[in-house]
């Protein structure tokens, strides 16, 4: 009780001592600042932390303003650190580039070169990079050189990033593990295996290339990622026609068990696995095969505690081999064949077309989806989950006792729900991946448009989701005993509909051929839609209260700032939820399309026009944008 007390009192202290530094000059302000840092007094932080708002009030009405003044001469690198924890990054930048500040204070070129990541400055991270020199020993060192390659990549020069990477590498083991996305989920600790040493440079050089390619959209500069995912798969290629994987006899004798020849191996690594709509990705690269866009025997390796969704998993047994690592194989064989992913690993970022012009995964996903339709091909997980669980007693007992107990009727027919929220991954409002939720609150009129045609509308989700008000025929089926894996997927399986989002739980129904009404979607890639979707974007207006065009947000550079919120709060754009109508809208088109009613496809004039000022036909798959929302938007959105 005490400390807690003891650390009200300093935040306290702290707020009154920032509203005094608010008083002086900036300069003054800043030297005081300066000589705390300099005396190492208890609290500084805590001060810095509330007169950070000050800083910030000043540099949005005057951006030219500075604060180091005659600090920065007597006391460089504290000045310099100071700077870069007040928010005043521009000043900060100068301050390190003009002193060549980066060489003597490795956690001040570190936290610069981050924040200049961060806010998309390649080019002056690659200043402050371009003072430190090649470097071995501790773990920062490493960080620093690694950030170092990322930075040459980025610049294209090859040859110094290869050589940064590798140094970074000899630093810190862990950035030998075989990389092409963060979903593979790593573990801290990595001990690298002789074909991580094997695959040389090239190898370096793929791994480094996923990786940046993945940071640089992160950050809203996707442009640049495509070309790096597309150099990590020329490396892929170069690599296999040059070395010859040295396998353990553990491994080759794996392989000769599974009868696959190493030229005909395609490994697909973890990241395929570990988030259900990936999963549904993993859906549609099989389809690819089947039209004949890919050959050779796929190898899905993973681990049983990161899959995302085991029942939705078995649907894959049939198309690929499956080793899990642990179980089914050794920790060894299993990291080894990880490896092997540089050598024939399936790409998880951009694939090769039949014509061989690279393109990203999604678009290549969503051109899959149009010949798919086209040649007039069914659900092959759909056709899955009926042979291994549709004839199961078990599972239908359970599905019928579930539906009893909700007080439903044996032919009652129901639309699923789900909506994304932060309590899945914990997420702070304004940061990642926000702005794509929504509140539970605009569907509640969705809802009964569907219960008013007779159906029920039984909400998915996490333990944590918002809870629903109580409705008629309505279930809240996230928060009942009856939750599991197995129950998620079945219900999606024998829904009428499914409303919901650019979410996981999406693809499955997708997946299903489930008619599915989407909305407040906002998405930087294609999508992999079939013809029996609807959908409504979230509107994204700037600070005029302009909404971006659908050409806007579908090109560079608008196109790329929607991955993450914090990149569109920074370019000053705000996207804005469904409102309750549209949402109402969107699933009524979505059952009635389901029903076998007669569907408004809305005015064809306004439809010309909306596909018009898409890059690709396919940008959304087959799928077809609201009538309602399209007619309601017509203006802004066109």
């Amino acid at each position: 009780m005490y400390s807690l007390k003891s650390q009200q009192w300093a935040r306290m202290l702290s707020a009154w001592a920032a509203r005094m530094l608010g008083l002086l000059p900036p300069r003054l302000a800043f030297l005081v600042l300066v000589l705390l840092e300099i005396e190492q007094l208890r609290g500084r932080h805590l001060l810095e932390k509330a007169y950070r708002v000050h800083v910030a009030a000043m540099l949005a009405q005057e951006p030219d303003q500075t604060f180091s003044g005659l600090a920065r001469r007597y006391f460089p690198v504290q000045s310099a650190e100071i700077l870069l924890r007040l928010g005043a990054d521009r000043e900060a930048y100068d301050l390190i580039v003009q002193d060549q500040l980066a060489a003597r204070s490795l956690d001040l070129a570190n936290t610069m070169i981050r924040s200049l990541i961060e806010l998309a400055e390649f080019e002056k991270a690659h200043q402050v990079a371009s003072q430190l020199p090649l470097l071995a020993g501790p773990e920062l060192v490493a960080h620093l050189t690694f950030l170092k390659a990322m930075l040459e990549i980025i610049a294209g020069d090859e040859t110094c990033a290869i050589e940064s990477m590798t140094s970074a590498c000899q630093s810190l083991p862990s950035y030998m593990r075989p990389h092409q996305n963060m979903a593979s989920r790593p573990a801290r600790n990595y001990h690298p295996n002789p074909l991580d040493f094997a695959c040389g440079s090239l190898g370096r050089l793929f791994d480094l290339c996923n990786f940046v390619g993945q940071r640089v959209t992160h950050v809203g500069r996707g442009e640049l990622g495509i070309d790096l995912f597309a150099r990590a798969l020329a490396a892929q290629s170069e690599l296999r026609s040059k070395i010859v994987p040295p396998l353990s006899a553990e491994t080759s004798y794996v392989l000769r068990r599974l009868s696959i020849p190493l030229d005909e191996l395609r490994v697909i690594p973890e990241e395929w696995t570990t988030q259900i709509g990936h999963l549904g990705m993993l859906d549609i690269l099989f389809r690819m095969r089947d039209l004949g866009w890919w050959s050779g025997r796929a190898l899905i390796v993973v681990r049983s505690n990161l899959v995302a969704n085991r029942t939705f998993f078995r649907l894959f047994e049939g198309l690929a081999d499956v080793v899990v690592i642990g179980e089914t194989v050794s920790h060894a064989v299993g990291e080894e064949l990880l490896s092997l992913q540089r050598w024939y690993g399936m790409n998880f970022n951009v694939f090769r077309l039949p014509n061989g012009e690279v393109v990203p995964w999604q678009e290549a996903g969503a051109l899959a989806i149009m010949q798919w339709e086209t040649e007039g091909r069914g659900h092959v997980l759909r056709d899955a989950y009926d042979r291994i669980f549709g004839a199961t007693p078990q599972v239908q007992d359970v599905f019928r006792r579930m539906r009893k107990a909700w007080g439903m009727k044996p032919d009652d027919w129901y639309v699923c729900l789900h909506t994304r929220d932060a309590s899945h991954y914990a997420e702070v409002d304004g940061t990642g991946q926000t702005h794509r939720n929504s509140p539970i609150e605009t569907y509640l009129d969705a809802i009964r448009a569907v219960t008013d045609k007779g159906g029920w509308v039984i909400k998915l989700g996490g333990p944590n989701s918002p809870r629903l008000p109580s409705l008629d025929r309505t279930i809240d089926y996230a928060l009942s005993d009856f939750r599991s894996e197995l129950m998620d997927i079945c219900l999606i399986r024998n829904a009428r509909a499914f409303i919901g989002t650019t979410s996981g739980l999406t693809n499955v129904a997708i997946s299903f051929g489930i008619p599915s009404a989407l909305v407040n979607c906002i998405t930087t890639d294609p999508q992999l839609w079939n013809r029996d979707v609807r959908f409504a974007l979230k509107p994204v207006r700037l600070a005029d209260g302009t909404m971006l065009t659908q050409a806007q947000l579908t090109t560079a550079p608008w196109r790329w700032r929607l991955f993450d919120a914090g990149v569109l709060d920074r370019n000053g754009a705000h996207p804005q939820n469904n409102t309750a109508d549209e949402i109402r809208a969107v699933a009524e088109e979505v059952v009635d399309l389901a029903s076998g009613r007669h569907v408004n496809g809305g005015s064809q004039r306004l439809l010309a026009r909306w596909q018009e000022q898409l890059p690709t036909p396919h940008y959304y798959g087959t799928s077809r944008i609201s009538a309602y929302y399209l007619s309601k938007y017509e203006a802004a959105l066109l």
